[in-house]
């Protein structure tokens, strides 16, 4: 015998029951990754000098743009951190924290790959240490993927874009609710 015709309530529950797990998702990767950032942003700025030391020890950048790439990236892990928790330009902040993730990665892939002796510096410190390791590598992956779930899939959830722009099926529903114009 076949199946048995599945009403069409529950279609619309499952579906329903997805959506709201991709939301707490989406909800999830935001504050993680908006939490990740802003306190290694915050770190790194608490120790400017440090933070220097940390960027000149991966020996990827000329001299003269040590100093300047140490000084801006902790204020731009901040601004994308609390771009993600607030929920403001969510997909534009997703591919930030995806694009600043890809490039730790590659720095930390590379100063392992060359054996240098030096502390990953990602949440403050850095200069000489151990070495990077492969957990400092493989730590970064999740917010990687994270970073580019909110780029794919921002979520709706705790949101402040959409108090500022709100979608316009939520516009038209809204007027139409209110009995004004559409």
């Amino acid at each position: 015998m076949g199946r048995s015709p599945r009403h069409p309530a529950a279609g619309r529950a499952e579906a329903v029951s997805m959506q709201r797990w991709r939301e707490a998702l989406a909800l999830a990767c935001r504050l993680g990754v908006g939490g990740v950032f802003v306190w290694a942003g915050a770190a790194k700025s608490l120790g400017r000098q440090d933070t220097i030391l940390a960027v000149d020890a991966y020996r990827m950048l000329p001299r003269g743009l040590v100093t300047p790439v140490a000084t801006a990236l902790p204020w731009i892990e901040i601004a994308v951190g609390v771009f993600l928790l607030s929920g403001l330009f969510l997909r534009f902040a997703g591919v930030g924290s995806a694009l600043l993730t890809l490039g730790f990665v590659v720095a930390l892939a590379q100063a392992k790959a060359r054996g240098l002796p030096i502390d990953c510096g990602c949440f403050g410190g850095g200069g000489p240490g151990d070495g990077v390791g492969w957990f400092d590598i493989l730590r970064d992956l999740p917010v990687l993927f994270a970073g580019l779930f909110v780029a794919w899939r921002p979520g709706k959830w705790l949101q402040l874009d959409r108090l500022l722009a709100p979608e316009p099926t939520e516009v038209l529903t809204e007027s139409v609710i209110e009995g004004g114009p559409a």
